[in-house]
C-alpha cells in the first residue's frame, strides 16, 4: 500500500520534467510526511486544450456519487487488479480521469517476515521524481455545495526490493508511460491496465528511518535520515 508520501520542493524541476512551462506553481508547500486527507500535487490533462495541468487535490478519492466525504478514509489507495470494477473507482476509470501523482518518494512499514513495523523511506535510485499512477474525481457536498477534487494512488504487487516489506506497492510510472496514462497517446483499456505493474527493483532504493514518521504531525527533512536497525 502507500499511506505516506513526500512532496517535492523544487517547482522548477517539476515544471521541466513534466512539461508545465506555462503553469504557475500551485499554492503547495513541500512536505516530508504527507498523509491521506492532505493535499497532493497532481498533474492531469485539460480536456479542452489538451495541455497538462497541475493542481492540488485531497488524497483519498471521493466519488461523485458519494453521500458524504467519509469514504475518503478508505480510498487513498486503489488496487490495480480491480480498478475498473470496484464501485469507488470504476466511474473515474471509465470517465478517463487518470492523473500523475507527483512525489519525491514514499514510506513503507516492514510487515512481512520480522513484522516489527520498522519504517523505510523509498525512492528512485537516481533520486528523480517518483510519479504514481492515480485517478481523480470531483464531488459536490449535498449539504454545503462545497466542491472537492480528490485523488487515489493505484497499487500493485511489490517488486523484489519491496516484497520483504509489504505485499503491495504504488504503481510508479516511467516517463515513457505518461502520455498514454494522461490520454495524450491512444491506448486501449487493456493497454492502460498493462501499465499498472511493479516498477523495476534495480531502479529503486530504500533505507530505514526513524519512527517519528509514524505521526503525520511530524514534518521535516530529518524524517528521511537513515537510522541503524
Amino acid at each position: 500500500m502507500c499511506g505516506r508520501a513526500r512532496l517535492p520542493n523544487d517547482w522548477s524541476e517539476i515544471k521541466i520534467k513534466l512539461r508545465l512551462d506555462d503553469i504557475a506553481a500551485p499554492n503547495l508547500k513541500p512536505s516530508w510526511n504527507t498523509a491521506p486527507g492532505q493535499d497532493m500535487l497532481v498533474v492531469g490533462r485539460d480536456p479542452t486544450s489538451g495541455a497538462r495541468r497541475a493542481e492540488k487535490m485531497k488524497w483519498g478519492l471521493v466519488p461523485s456519487w458519494a453521500k458524504d466525504s467519509k469514504i475518503a478514509y478508505s480510498t487513498f489507495n486503489a488496487r490495480a487488479e480491480t480498478i475498473d470494477s470496484a464501485p469507488a473507482f470504476r466511474g473515474a476509470w471509465r470517465a478517463g480521469r487518470r492523473c500523475l501523482v507527483v512525489t519525491d518518494g514514499y514510506y513503507e512499514w516492514r510487515k512481512r517476515n520480522k513484522g516489527d513495523g520498522q519504517p523505510f523511506a523509498i525512492a528512485r535510485a537516481d533520486d528523480g521524481l517518483t510519479i504514481f499512477a492515480g485517478l481523480w474525481d470531483e464531488w459536490k457536498s449535498p449539504a454545503t455545495g462545497e466542491v472537492v477534487r480528490s485523488c487515489t494512488v493505484i497499487t500493485c504487487p511489490p517488486n523484489a526490493l519491496l516484497e520483504p516489506l509489504h505485499d503491495r506497492m504504488p504503481v510508479i510510472l516511467g516517463e515513457e508511460d505518461w502520455p498514454q496514462w494522461l490520454g495524450e497517446a491512444l491506448a486501449t483499456p487493456a493497454e492502460l491496465k498493462a501499465l499498472l505493474r511493479p516498477y523495476p527493483a534495480d531502479r529503486m532504493k530504500l533505507w530505514p528511518v526513524g519512527r517519528a514518521v509514524g505521526n503525520w504531525r511530524n514534518d521535516g527533512p530529518e524524517l528521511m535520515e537513515a537510522v541503524a536497525v
